[in-house]
């Protein structure tokens, strides 16, 4: 009976020992993952302003213009709380990005309160003044501005490259570098042929038609816009300007060589060109050199999946005799790859002609 009973006690000891053990293994486990999930890294935004931001972050709010697709097309779309109610109201990404219901619709500006109530771990803003107002809050926010200084030429790549330094996903990399390589590939494609011809100084004015603000709205110095078109083998008329709204004396006066017009109401910008005075008297309309940018996901023109197409496509449109991009298909193939959606041949045209998905206009 003393055996079995020296035999039992021995037997209970090494049952608790183990069950502390495992708990000891567990309590360790526990504190990694907590390290893990609390990492941090630090990055610097496009104003050269160090920022101590959480890697992976889950939670994310893009009020920047021209962060969301880019994040959708990686596979991060998942992590995105929230994007500027500029993205979100577009019927092309509901269509192409259905999930793009689930996030929530920010303004340009919001109130810190409302990041903290939704337990947003990092904000790309827009504006310098915003990611500092939020950071002091104990909110992170990085500036991510479609302009750059002194010029964009710089910022091309940028944000793409600030992906993979926060997420650490090899497939993130590799569709980062793959959407690099293109846009590389397509500057230096165009840049190859233009230079080999002589055009002369010529200018392009940019009409930007996110808002209905007419013919005389447009980009400034340092937009990627400019960059875009210098890539083109233009001076960028909004350079030449105080403002982004310069008077029709202004534009009268510069007279440009080309028009191009983006955004939901770049068809009605168009008309307003061909129809009125005293635009219609310009010489780029009496020639018919206006030209229009496509909108997908986001609008062409801002810096997107689809970066390399806006390219190729501005390309063909006002060097019809030096490029032949086949630009439908790119743009099947690029929204299939980088969204999951097959697109019809009629969705194409209507996307490259800056109508909605059937067909109608795109201003609601």
């Amino acid at each position: 009976m003393k055996g079995d009973k020296k035999e039992m006690k021995k037997s209970l000891k090494i049952i608790m020992l183990a069950i502390i053990s495992l708990g000891l293994l567990l309590g360790v486990s526990a504190c990694q993952n907590t390290l893990s999930e609390e990492k941090t890294i630090t990055v610097v935004d496009m104003d050269g302003v160090s920022i101590e931001v959480k890697k992976n972050p889950t939670k994310v709010a893009s009020i920047s213009r021209t962060t969301y697709d880019l994040l959708v097309a990686y596979g991060l779309g998942d992590k995105i709380d929230g994007a500027y109610s500029g993205t979100l109201n577009n019927k092309w990404l509901s269509t192409i990005y259905p999930e793009s219901k689930n996030h929530y619709v920010y303004g340009y500006q919001n109130s810190y309160e409302l990041f903290i109530e939704r337990g947003v771990d990092l904000v790309f803003a827009p504006e310098r003044y915003i990611a500092d107002e939020l950071n002091e809050r104990g909110i992170p926010a990085l500036c991510v501005s479609l302009y750059g200084t002194p010029r964009f030429d710089e910022f091309v790549l940028f944000f793409s490259q600030l992906v993979t330094q926060i997420w650490d996903s090899a497939e993130v990399k590799r569709k980062a570098k793959v959407w690099e390589n293109r846009v590389t590939k397509a500057v230096n494609e165009i840049q190859t042929e233009l230079n080999k011809h002589s055009f002369g100084d010529r200018t392009l004015f940019y009409i930007r038609g996110d808002k209905d603000r007419g013919v005389g709205y447009t980009d400034t110095a340092g937009s990627f816009t400019e960059y875009a078109y210098k890539v083109l083998g233009f001076k960028f008329a909004g350079s030449t300007f105080n403002t982004n709204k310069p008077s029709t004396e202004e534009i009268m006066a510069l007279n440009p060589d080309v028009f191009v017009a983006g955004g939901i109401y770049q068809n009605k910008n168009i008309d307003l060109l061909k129809t009125t005075e005293p635009y219609m008297n310009l010489d780029a309309v009496k020639n018919n050199r206006v030209y229009s940018i496509p909108i997908g996901v986001t609008a062409f023109e801002q810096l997107s999946a689809m970066t390399p197409i806006f390219l190729y496509d501005q390309a063909n449109k006002i060097y019809p005799e030096l490029f032949s991009f086949d630009i439908p298909t790119m743009v099947k193939e690029t929204i299939l790859e980088y969204f999951g959606y097959q697109m019809t041949d009629t969705e194409v045209e209507y996307m490259l002609n800056g109508l909605a998905p059937d067909g109608t206009s795109l201003i609601s």
